[in-house]
């Protein structure tokens, strides 16, 4: 009994002392500036307290805008938790890198239920943005000239002296009368200035009148003929043109090249301009001194001209003047030779200004042969064809085709493992014809090298893993240097999965004989893992959607391709102008703090595009005319504060019409979704038959509906519901029941406004390494449509539509192979059921490529008011379409292409896909790749002609892959 009440005592005595030490730290109320001027004051804060202590309550505030749901993120602590002096610490440092803050009050003082702890912030104002106004086009290159980034504290000095750079920039370009006139924007909330730069850049000046004057320090020299010839060269080179700083640099260089060739290579060069604000020109004086004139005179020259060997010269400098004509000699010879010209002679002689280059250039040599000797282990014929083709292809001798042959026989040796290989000598042995050649180069293999061992330092587990992995089956590996660049990459990636973000790797490589040993030495640097996220600045978009958007949580392993996802989910809101995560390597802790950059982009946004299409083609020789093609888009970003985006979208063509509002939020459920409520009108004609200048059919759509999407690294999931009226109007009435039966489509249905109820689930999956020219990858998409008809009237147009698509690109060294396969079906009616615009149909430059668009059969025979037959698009209720591409390199921005289309339309059963209704084309085509994606030409030639007016092949011009 009395055992027990003594541990009783032991155990109350301990926790009163706990307790009161914890209480008893904070005796009455302590203030302390924690941060200042950017430095955090960590001993300050460490006297607030010893030990731990019990938050009471926490609170602040803020003279910036700061979110109650982000401080508290930043602290780190609540009411409740027991703290030390460095998590304050902690948190002022936080703080601090948010880069917004010029003093942290921290003020402590007892309470009832442990500390209380308020936070006092002092903001200072900081550059937000700048906005440039008066100009269309190059914004962004004088917004460039403004000295401060989003974030730094906003200084008057460098804001003027960002002006005089834009004023600067301003003259350069022409623009000598501009005027600028600026107005802050000041955000009282979040303390941030918006700078407005209005420019009004005036009329651009020209050069007016030029005039030269030539001086020169040779005593016999009569300046005044070079001096009107240099006048009524830069007249006619600057005359009415527009006075950049480009033109007069370009001008500039060209005198200084003009005079060299009169053999001033040592000048000096002034402009002095003066401007003539009334007309809007630039008038000036060129003012040339002379200084030493030698002039160079080439006789017998033919190969290289006169301008070419004199830049050999001029590549002196202004030294050239000084050296010796004989010096310079040896210049031209080594030049001649390094071409082939190996009996050439240059004579050199000098006069008192003049200095004259006697050439005798000869016969130029020709290399029609290659032999290498002492080459054993590789076949004679594959050295030849692999490394000395250029040389022999050119057959006259030329140095650099020579260097660049060995250079590519040295390194053919060395990837099949002989690393010792040297070209111990070359020569030319004289044929039997003049100047004919053979090349006898005789090198040394050396032995062939296989890895005996291979080792890393310290971690002797992974030589069972990866590339270290030796196969069962290979009692030696031969070595080759690119087995060192795998291993390499592959530690790389493998220290990087585990944190260490910087990792040094370093092959030791040591050969004895034929063995080759491997040593591995890894320095992983410290272990990096995420921190808390520290939003730049001050912002009002609310902290509340930033956090689900991040795919890292604090204390995990840095993961590049975490830090790229969360990018992205940020980049798809559509919302903001600039979007950078980075880690803060300034703190020395494992847990780095990710540093967020988001600025928000601005709230509106009008766009309007317009141009000119195509419209018809007759018998396929003549176009029926221009078609107009307006449109444009309004834009609201962020309206409501919540990652949202309002949107209005109006195109307009004499072939279709879409009207298209949308409005788009994300919803941060545990999984964050992006949903989307869209209503349209849309209406376009159904090109006619073959000769016909007219559609057959309009198609009217309207319609809403409500979409979420999901979007992962892999995946993109989505689901739209909605009501859509869809209408299928023929114009002419007199015509409609021979179209109706020519297009297999119910009379009953033409004409009438059919509502239905619609849900239409997709799944696409895409892993490719560029969405607009793929190389790798695949890409497979899913679709399921299923939409019933509100009126019980029209209750037989029920029908679910199915689609699947499957494309696989596989890289073929230079040569892409690119295969597509997809396949859709409609269940539950019959074709005359279903409405035209539901159909499926080939055709076109995404589908088969030797058929006009939709115009593959089978097609609907339509007869006219002549009784003549004409055929028409009718489309399936299935489709099977295959199409095989081979993608390969011409020059840099120009490829082609080989394409091989299959394809079937069915009627109402899957019987309708007989061998003998199986539709093909073959064709090349041409791609030219630019920034906004490939510009495309197609050609295809169809297997087999429906009749005989039918053309045998189709073309397209369009931007994009065909898929």
């Amino acid at each position: 009994m009395n055992h027990c009440i003594s541990w009783r005592r032991i155990f109350i005595y301990f926790f009163i002392t706990y307790v009161s030490s914890a209480n008893a730290q904070i005796e009455f109320a302590q203030s302390v500036v924690a941060l200042e001027n950017g430095t955090v004051q960590e001993q300050k804060i460490n006297a607030l307290f010893s030990g731990t202590v019990q938050v009471g309550k926490v609170t602040y505030d803020s003279d910036c805008f700061l979110q109650e749901q982000e401080f508290f993120y930043l602290v780190g602590f609540v009411p409740g938790d027991v703290i030390k002096a460095s998590d304050i610490t902690a948190a002022v440092e936080l703080f601090s890198k948010k880069n917004k803050f010029t003093e942290i009050k921290v003020d402590v003082a007892p309470g009832e239920n442990g500390v209380s702890i308020h936070f006092c912030m002092k903001g200072l104002w900081t550059f937000n943005k700048v906005k440039i106004h008066g100009i269309f086009q190059g914004k962004n290159i004088f917004a460039q000239c403004y000295v401060m980034g989003r974030g730094d504290p906003f200084d008057r000095s460098k804001h003027k002296h960002s002006l005089i750079k834009i004023k600067e920039l301003l003259v350069h370009s022409g623009f000598h009368n501009s005027q600028i006139t600026t107005r802050c924007e000041y955000d009282n909330a979040t303390q941030e200035v918006t700078v407005h730069i209005a420019i009004n850049r005036g009329k651009c000046f020209r050069v007016g009148a030029v005039d030269v004057e030539v001086s020169s320090e040779i005593v016999e020299f009569d300046c005044d003929v070079l001096q009107k010839e240099l006048q009524r060269r830069l007249m006619h080179n600057l005359s009415g043109h527009k006075c950049t700083k480009h033109l007069l640099s370009r001008e500039a260089e060209s005198l200084k090249a003009y005079l060299a060739k009169k053999g001033f290579l040592h000048i000096t060069l002034e402009f002095e301009q003066r401007t003539d604000k009334s007309h809007a020109k630039i008038n000036g004086t060129w003012k040339i001194f002379l200084h030493q004139k030698r002039e160079f005179v080439f006789f017998g020259n033919s190969f290289f001209s006169k301008r070419e060997l004199l830049e050999k010269i001029v590549t002196f400098g202004r030294s050239a003047w000084l050296l010796p004509a004989s010096l310079l000699a040896e210049e031209i010879l080594n030049a001649y030779k390094s071409k082939g010209f190996w009996q050439v002679e240059v004579a050199a002689q000098e006069e008192k200004e003049r200095s004259f280059f006697i050439i005798k250039e000869g016969s130029r040599a020709t290399i029609t042969a290659v032999e290498i000797h002492n080459a054993q282990q590789i076949n004679h014929l594959i050295l030849k064809k692999q490394c000395f083709y250029k040389l022999l292809k050119n057959k006259q001798y030329d140095v650099q085709f020579y260097d660049e042959a060995i250079c590519l026989l040295t390194q053919l040796y060395q990837r099949e493992g002989f690393l010792a290989c040297v070209v111990v000598d070359h020569t030319f042995v004289p044929s039997e014809k003049e100047n004919e050649y053979t090349l006898v180069v005789t090198i040394d293999e050396g032995n062939k090298s296989y890895i005996a061992s291979v080792t890393i330092e310290g971690y002797p587990d992974l030589l069972l893993q990866g590339p270290f992995k030796k196969p069962a089956a290979v009692d030696k590996v031969l070595f080759d240097v690119k087995i060192i660049d795998e291993q390499r990459s592959w530690l790389t990636k493998y220290f990087q999965e585990l944190g260490y973000l910087h990792p040094r790797i370093k092959a030791q490589i040591e050969t004895k004989g034929q063995d080759v040993f491997i040593n591995w030495v890894v320095q992983t640097g410290e272990k990096v893992r995420f921190g808390k996220t520290v939003i730049f600045g001050s912002s009002r978009f609310p902290f509340a959607f930033i956090e689900p958007l991040i795919c890292y949580k604090q204390g995990d392993l840095w993961d590049q391709e975490k830090v790229k996802q969360t990018f992205k989910y940020f980049k798809d809101l559509e919302v903001f102008e600039t979007i950078n995560l980075a880690a803060d390597y300034a703190n020395k802790s494992e847990e780095k703090p990710v540093i967020l950059k988001l600025q928000l982009d601005d709230p509106y946004e009008v766009r309007v595009r317009a141009g000119l299409e195509l419209q018809h083609v007759q018998k396929y020789q003549t176009f029926s005319g221009l078609a107009y093609k307006i449109g444009g888009t309004a834009l609201m970003k962020n309206p409501f504060n919540a990652a949202d985006q309002l949107r209005l979208d109006l195109d307009f063509a004499r072939s279709h019409r879409e009207v298209v509002g949308r409005y788009r939020r994300p919803l941060f459920f545990p999984t964050p979704l992006l949903s989307t409520i869209q209503v349209y009108s849309i209406a376009y004609n159904q090109p006619g038959f073959v000769g016909s200048a007219n559609d057959i059919y309009t198609v009217i759509q309207n319609g809403f509906f409500f979409g979420l999407e999901r979007k992962t690294k892999l995946f993109d999931l989505g689901c739209n519901t909605g009501c859509e009226w869809m209408k299928t109007k023929i114009k002419n009435s007199y015509l409609q029941e021979n179209l109706a039966r020519a297009i297999n489509f119910k009379p009953q249905l033409i004409d009438k406004m059919v509502p239905f109820f619609f849900i239409a689930p997709t799944c696409m999956t895409e892993c490719l390494d560029n969405a607009l020219n793929p190389t790798r990858g695949f890409l497979t998409l899913m679709s399921l449509k299923g939409m019933v008809p509100l009126n019980r009237k029209y209750k037989d147009s029920f029908f679910v539509k199915l689609l699947f698509e499957q494309s696989c690109f596989v890289p073929l060294k230079s040569v892409v192979l690119a295969l597509r396969f997809r396949f859709g079906h409609i269940f539950y009616r019959q074709l005359c059921a279903i409405m035209p615009s539901e159909r499926f149909y080939l055709g076109g430059s995404h589908s088969l490529r030797g058929y006009e668009a939709d115009l593959a059969p089978p097609l609907g025979i339509f007869a006219d008011d002549d009784a003549d037959d004409h055929f028409v698009p009718r489309g399936g209720k299935s489709m099977l379409n295959g199409n095989i591409e081979l993608r390969f390199p011409i020059i840099k921005k120009i490829g082609c292409v080989i394409f091989q289309d299959f394809g079937a339309l069915s009627g109402d059963n899957f019987a309708d896909f007989k061998p003998e209704n199986i539709l093909a084309a073959t064709g090349f085509g041409a791609r030219f790749f630019t920034p906004l994606g490939p510009l495309r030409f197609d050609i295809g030639w169809k297997w087999k002609r429906q009749s005989a007016v039918e053309r045998s092949y189709a073309w397209f011009l369009t931007f994009g892959q065909a898929f």
